[in-house]
């Protein structure tokens, strides 16, 4: 079973129960004292009989360590068709926000780019002004039958510009004539300060029409985690550099 505490209130709850003990004093704290004070449930039987000063220390250490590490700012994204009071972001606004606020580095991963090219319109504008390093992981049909996924198609169709030229890698499997598995991976990470995961693919169908869902993770630790796992894929060559 759980185990069960004042660290599941959330931070104004908490910083509310730590003004009501600092009001109680010495005394040990009580549920009828907790009850009073707007405060009940199994996460505050940790305190019962707790010298209220004690359980100030303990209140006071759980709010420093939110405030050195706060929890990350999780968002909803959603292409397509929604209910009248739905309460998320709109997928397209969302990249758009995303290229528009990188100050140093953008990955992106993704199975499909077909007539990617108004999608990045904002991160190649942004990219002039900032110097951006770029790179995109992408999937590329080892077959060759697809034209749309090719190193070709890639240039013409999503990336056309070439005053600014990202690193562009592939899923390694692609060289072998017996390949299995796909590059199907969605996301975006961008100054190893926000992460965006998506089912949807970079295409006009997929950011407008489609219905598709995704979350925007606005945390260091978990964007530097992202952005390292596909550095790493092409440290070990299981992602290879597209040399044109």
């Amino acid at each position: 079973m759980k185990a069960r505490g004042v660290w599941e209130l959330s931070t104004p709850r908490l910083e509310d129960l730590l003004v009501a003990l600092q009001r109680a004093g010495e005394a040990p704290c009580t549920e009828t004292q907790l009850q009073g004070a707007g405060f009940d449930g199994p996460a505050l039987a940790m305190l019962i009989d707790l010298p209220a000063h004690h359980a100030v220390t303990l209140v006071a250490a759980i709010l420093a360590e939110r405030t050195s590490h706060p929890r990350p700012s999780l968002d909803l994204v959603w292409s397509g068709p929604e209910a009248a009071q739905a309460q998320s972001r709109d997928t397209s606004q969302v990249l758009r926000e995303l290229f528009e606020s990188a100050e140093r580095h953008v990955i992106i991963a993704g199975f499909a780019f077909w007539g990617a090219s108004t999608i990045f319109e904002t991160l190649h504008r942004r990219a002039l002004a900032k110097q951006l390093a770029i790179e995109f992981f992408i999937h590329l049909d080892p077959t060759g039958k697809n034209q749309q996924m090719t190193p070709a198609n890639f240039f013409q169709y999503t990336w056309p510009w070439t005053d600014v030229v990202p690193d562009v890698y592939y899923d390694a499997r692609a060289d072998s004539d017996d390949a299995q598995g796909s590059m199907h991976a969605k996301c975006v990470v961008v100054d190893e300060s926000a992460t965006f995961i998506t089912s949807a693919n970079f295409t006009a169908a997929a950011q407008t029409t489609n219905i598709e869902v995704g979350v925007l993770v606005t945390d260091r630790e978990f964007a530097t985690r992202v952005g390292a796992q596909w550095r790493n894929l092409a440290a070990r060559g299981l992602f290879l550099k597209f040399r044109g």
